[in-house]
């Protein structure tokens, strides 16, 4: 019996040899419900090979497609336009979910299924290379559990309720509705998947399982804390593109709990861009630092006022040596407390 494919799962690969099966072989326990769509991106070692060996031994589950290298965005595009699940949600190939979190997730998705929320949030975990889920994120505080509802009736969306791409299935046809498509060969553009499908999301459901393992460790990957200073612009670049995909008068037509999150949401990636900016300070950064300022002050003062008055966003956008030095003391503060490298 053929099963109705619930989940499409885009695994943009990059010569991930050494790491994707482990992401695999965790995905594969999700059954014939799974749509799993292997990208290899380009890749110049056995990545493309090791994808095909999947394919064929789980024909019906896994699909491969080999292409010229686009980046991360790229491969998730491809998934967009090829997905056959109700619901989308990327995985990258050095990461993996967890068996049972995972079953408990489509368990809820097979009760949603026949009016699919457009939304699923669930939490996700930390792994380090020596010991995995060292520290969990919940959204608990944001959502009631396993409830369908709207932004009205989402808890409190305080200043640390921060999505990630690692916590969000969204459903596939409200993607491609909206006509999301994310740069390539760019960095970091996640942020621009998190953050523009959200005002088209009218209903959402919290599955209070920790899915996903987010590894932190490897030295070059773009979560690297010394990567992601050598691609300053890339991380300045997709900072003004998310904050400046919205006028405030647009925001103004949200549910009053969605503005609130996506004000908050664009200011924490505007006080992280400007903590990276402040911790290299050469005059290339301090260059694109003002930049971004400048940006979004000229796409919209309405927004940038409302941005200065939120404590993350002011942090991120202050010309203070005072404030940028607090900045950088408190980024660093929240690595190492997260554990990240």
């Amino acid at each position: 019996m053929e099963h109705r494919k619930l989940l499409t799962v885009t695994v943009p690969c990059y010569n991930s040899q050494a790491y994707m099966p482990k992401a695999l072989d965790t995905l594969l326990t999700g059954g014939d419900e799974l749509d799993i769509i292997i990208i290899d991106d380009g890749s110049k070692d056995h990545t493309g090979a090791i994808a095909d060996e999947y394919a064929a031994k789980y024909p019906g589950i896994i699909r491969v497609v080999h292409q010229e290298n686009g980046g991360h965005g790229a491969g998730i595009n491809r998934g967009i336009a090829m997905a056959e699940g109700i619901w989308f949600k990327v995985v990258d190939s050095d990461d993996r979910v967890d068996p049972a979190a995972l079953k408990a997730l489509l368990d809820d998705m097979r009760t949603l299924a026949e009016d699919p929320v457009d939304l699923v949030v669930h939490d996700y975990v930390y792994d380090r290379p020596e010991r995995e889920a060292v520290h969990r994120i919940r959204y608990g505080g944001a959502f009631p559990e396993r409830e369908r509802i709207t932004w009205d009736q989402a808890k409190r969306m305080g200043m640390t309720t921060q999505f990630m791409i690692h916590a969000l299935c969204y459903r596939t046809q409200l993607l491609r509705d909206m006509g999301l498509v994310l740069p390539e060969h760019c960095f970091y553009e996640d942020n621009l998947y998190i953050y523009r499908p959200l005002p088209h999301v009218k209903t959402l459901y919290y599955c209070p399982e920790a899915v996903y393992g987010y590894f932190v460790g490897r030295s070059d990957q773009s979560a690297n804390h010394q990567v992601l200073l050598k691609h300053i612009d890339n991380i300045t670049d997709i900072a003004e593109q998310m904050t400046c995909s919205y006028t405030w008068a647009e925001m103004q037509k949200f549910p009053a709990k969605l503005r609130q999150y996506m004000l908050n949401n664009a200011c924490g990636n505007l006080c992280t861009a400007g903590a990276q900016q402040h911790m290299i300070n050469t005059e290339q950064s301090r260059a694109l630092h003002s930049r971004m300022v400048k940006t979004i002050r000229d796409f919209d003062p309405e927004l940038f006022k409302a941005i200065r008055h939120n404590l993350l966003g002011f942090a991120g956008t202050s010309e203070s040596p005072v404030i940028q030095g607090l900045l950088v003391f408190f980024y660093h503060t929240v690595r190492k407390f997260i554990g990240t490298n």
